[in-house]
Formats: C-alpha cells, sequence, structure tokens
C-alpha cells in the first residue's frame, strides 16, 4: 500500500529563517510594551477621544509583568476578561484587537525587512524536494502565520495549492498622491464553499503541496464584511514575489483620510483601503492568538469551518512529521490524537533539535511515533541526502547558539568575541612580524617566497579561515563565563 507523508509545522520549522519562536516573540514583546509605555500611549489614545480604563490597562500590565506568561496566554487573559467583564467587554475586546494587530506588524516587520538573510538560509530548506513526490501531493498543515513555505516552494519551483479557487480579485495600489500604480492581486475563497463545500483542492491530485495554514497567515484576510477570504499572489516569481506582495498590501492599499497621520485611515487589525471607485473597503487581518481559537463560545476572524477542514484533509496523510510544535493547542492535539488513533498504520514522527519526547495525550500511541532530535533543515538534509559543506554547519550552529542566548546576550558575547580576535590576530601578526630575518636592521620577507604565498600561510598558521572562526565563535558562545 503506498504511503502518504505530510509535514505539521510549528514555529520551529520557520525559526531558522529568522522567525520568531513564542518566547522570543514574548520578550520583543514585553521589552517594549513596559508598564510605563502602556500608559504613555494610553494617555496619548485618550486625547483623541479612545483610550482604556485604568482597571483594564491594568490587567494587560499586570499579566505581561508575570514571567511564566507567553504572549499567547497573556492574549488569552484578556479575553477571558472580556467574558467575565461584561459591563467593560468593549474596551477588553478593543485591547485584544490592539495586541493581535501589534503581534501581526512585529511578524510581517521580520518578514519583510529580512531579505539578504531569507536568501541565505532558503537553501537550507533544499531538502524538502525528497518530500515532493511526482504523482502525489505533499500535505503541510502549519500553525505559522509566516510566508516560508510558500517563499521555499517558490525556489524550488514546487506547486503550491492554498485550497483557494480559481476565482481573483484585483485591488488597487496608490502613492501618496492617490494615483494608482498597480495591484495587488489575490484567489478568492468564499464563506459559502468552507462551510457548505470543501476547499479547493485540485481533484484529481496534483504534485506538489498542498498547504493549509490553520491559525491564519500574514497574507490572508477576510473581506466581503468577514464573509469571505482571499490570499494574496505573488507579485513575480521566486521568494522576492511572495515578500513583494505581502510588503505591497501593508503599505500600497490604504483609504486617504487628511488630518490624519500619514493622510490615511488607521484602523485597527484590518486595512481600509479605497477601491476602485475611491470606496472604503476593508481586509481584515487573519491571525488567530490566545487561549480561545476555534472556541464556540468565542468570535474569531477566521471560520470556525476551517477547523473541520483542517481534521478532514489530515486523513489523506499516512506518515506525518511533526517539526517544531510544542503540542501546545488543545484543539490541534485532539486532531493529531484522532488521526493516529483510526488506524495503527500511520506514523507520526516529532522532530526536535533539543529533547523530543512523546507528549502525555499520545503515551498510549507511542508503538507508532518515532522521535528525532534534529533541526527542521537537518531533517530535510538527511531525508534528501544532502551533504553540506563545513562551514555551513559551522555557521547554521553558531546562528542557533546566538539565537538560544537572547538578543542582549548574544550581542555581549559577540563583542567580547570581536575583541578577543582583533587581539589575537594582533598578537599573531606581531610574532610573525617579529620572527622575520633582519636585513639592515629591519625585517625582510626576501627570500622567503611570493607575497600571496607568505599571506596564505600566515592566515593558515594563525588560523584565519571562515571555520577556524566559526569553531571558535561556537565555543566562545557555548563557554559558560558570563562574557
Amino acid at each position: 500500500m503506498k504511503r502518504f507523508a505530510g509535514l505539521f509545522l510549528g514555529a520551529g520549522a520557520s525559526a531558522e529563517l529568522g522567525m520568531p519562536l513564542a518566547w522570543e516573540l514574548t520578550a520583543e514583546i514585553k521589552n517594549w510594551l513596559t508598564a510605563n509605555k502602556l500608559q504613555q500611549l494610553n494617555e496619548g489614545w485618550k486625547t483623541q477621544g479612545g483610550g482604556y480604563q485604568d482597571v483594564v490597562l491594568n490587567d494587560l500590565i499586570s499579566i505581561l509583568a508575570r514571567p511564566e506568561v507567553h504572549y499567547e496566554a497573556a492574549l488569552g487573559f484578556i479575553e477571558a476578561q472580556f467574558r467575565r467583564q461584561r459591563a467593560l467587554a468593549q474596551q477588553y475586546h478593543g485591547l485584544y484587537s490592539w495586541l493581535v494587530d501589534l503581534v501581526y506588524h512585529l511578524l510581517w516587520f521580520r518578514q519583510v525587512n529580512n531579505a539578504s538573510f531569507l536568501s541565505r538560509r532558503l537553501p537550507d530548506y533544499d531538502g524538502l524536494t525528497a518530500l515532493v513526490d511526482s504523482s502525489a501531493p505533499l500535505w503541510i498543515f502549519s500553525l505559522n502565520h509566516d510566508v516560508m513555505v510558500e517563499a521555499i516552494a517558490a525556489r524550488l519551483s514546487i506547486p503550491i495549492y492554498s485550497g483557494f479557487s480559481d476565482e481573483t480579485v484585483s485591488l488597487p495600489r496608490r502613492n501618496k498622491q492617490l494615483q494608482k500604480i498597480g495591484e495587488v492581486r489575490a484567489q478568492v475563497l468564499t464563506g459559502q464553499e468552507l462551510d457548505l463545500g470543501a476547499m479547493q483542492f485540485p481533484n484529481p491530485p496534483k504534485p506538489g503541496i498542498y498547504l493549509l495554514k490553520v491559525h491564519g497567515a500574514l497574507d490572508v484576510f477576510t473581506f466581503n464584511d468577514g464573509k469571505d477570504l482571499l490570499k494574496l499572489i505573488p507579485d513575480g516569481s521566486g521568494p522576492a514575489g511572495v515578500i513583494d506582495v505581502l510588503r505591497a498590501a501593508n503599505e500600497d492599499l490604504f483609504y486617504p483620510l487628511p488630518g490624519m497621520p500619514g493622510g490615511r485611515a488607521k484602523t485597527t487589525n484590518e486595512i481600509a483601503y479605497a477601491d476602485e471607485q475611491g470606496e472604503m473597503q476593508f481586509l481584515r487581518r487573519s491571525l488567530l492568538a490566545g487561549a480561545f481559537k476555534f472556541d464556540q463560545r468565542a468570535s474569531q476572524v477566521l471560520p470556525l469551518s476551517l477547523l473541520k477542514h483542517f481534521k478532514a484533509n489530515i486523513n489523506f496523510v499516512s506518515d506525518l512529521a511533526c517539526i517544531g510544535y510544542a503540542f501546545g493547542d488543545n484543539h490541534i492535539n485532539a486532531v493529531l490524537r484522532e488521526w493516529l488513533e483510526f488506524s495503527p498504520e500511520r506514523q507520526l514522527e516529532i522532530i526536535d533539535p533539543i529533547s523530543p519526547n512523546i507528549p502525555a495525550f499520545l503515551l498510549h500511541l507511542a508503538p507508532q511515533i518515532k522521535l528525532t532530535k534534529s533541526f527542521a533543515t537537518d531533517y530535510l538534509d538527511e531525508r534528501a541526502g544532502i551533504v553540506r559543506p563545513r562551514r555551513a554547519t559551522l555557521e547554521k550552529r553558531a546562528v542557533a547558539a546566538l539565537r538560544k542566548l537572547g538578543k542582549e546576550r548574544a550581542y555581549t558575547k559577540l563583542g567580547s568575541f570581536l575583541r578577543q580576535e582583533k587581539s589575537r590576530i594582533a598578537e599573531g601578526l606581531k610574532a610573525k612580524i617579529e620572527a622575520l630575518p633582519l636585513d639592515d636592521g629591519k625585517p625582510s620577507v626576501e627570500g622567503l617566497g611570493p607575497p600571496d604565498e607568505i599571506a596564505g600561510q600566515w592566515a593558515s598558521e594563525i588560523e584565519l579561515s571562515d571555520e577556524d572562526a566559526l569553531d571558535r565563535l561556537l565555543s566562545h558562545l557555548e563557554r559558560q563565563d558570563g562574557s
């Protein structure tokens, strides 16, 4: 019996491409959104006729102050308060929407302003080609909001299908003078198709990637009063086209409003834009975050039926590789458990670079689960039989070690390493010069050979190669000396 492969992706799957893990994003939010900062922002909002009562704002300040609480838990707390404090429900809902909007923009900024790092790291994911069957699709189920799968597929020229129909819409891009400068094109998926039919994955199946993003995405919005979905179509070929359209949608779609900052309407968790007739329209961002995803008791941007399509489509897979997921979403865990329980022939592989383990809710299915200690790219390389040069491996390890330290400690460690390297190289060159023979009392290189050969020899002896430097950097980063 033919086995069909699938990938299930959590935040760790995109980490090597520069996207933040949950705790990294939490640290970024908490470092900026201090109590003083929130109070200053609130005073500014009040002068504009908005703002929040002290009891509401203090709830957010208190939950962010707890070190054990990550950003999704903080959002969940605000959602819980919305349901409990009915007299202040509108304020809690507004604060929740503002926080989700903040999360969107932090992720969007990372995505569109990371071009050089992305171009260097995308080839690390070339092993994905080994999972793409020429006769069947590779299902990828992702909880990530980023567009990394699309960028990888674009680089590798792998067709990608996201369940949207062939119907497209075009939205007018405008410059500051309100002149039309182009269009943003998008695929459409109607609410009726989601609720009553099926997502538009090719049937009969086509080779390529069938991608389902369960928690929304940076490039997916609701429109038509929230009834329908659209997904941005890349603006050109290759990974750059994937990023460019994301930038264009957030920068060039707008509704002019004199007197507002930048001369454009600002709405929370939405893009307000002028259509071809100049009428105001809205694209609502689709990110799901917090503790009540797909909860019947809570409202959300994405249709609840999307979870139904995840439950249905995962059944096309017999072998599922789970990369970078911490098993922290109960509604997702329930689907994975039911999928694995359905047949003893189904296999789940959990890939984690630190210490993979079988989650408690899956222990009764342990014979069907394989644990693999690996980073995402190393796993894909092994599947594809790709052997990387030692320099590339060292560079990847160095990036991971820096990330593990956190931004502040990483800067400190890098600074101390560079100072040590400068001193080490200077001492090495000094020793070489002092060892030269003297000619009329001055060091001379006469008779030692051509200058380029001398330079190469010295560089080798002082260990100036990239590999040598990366080796020393890794040792320095892993040293527990507080430097």
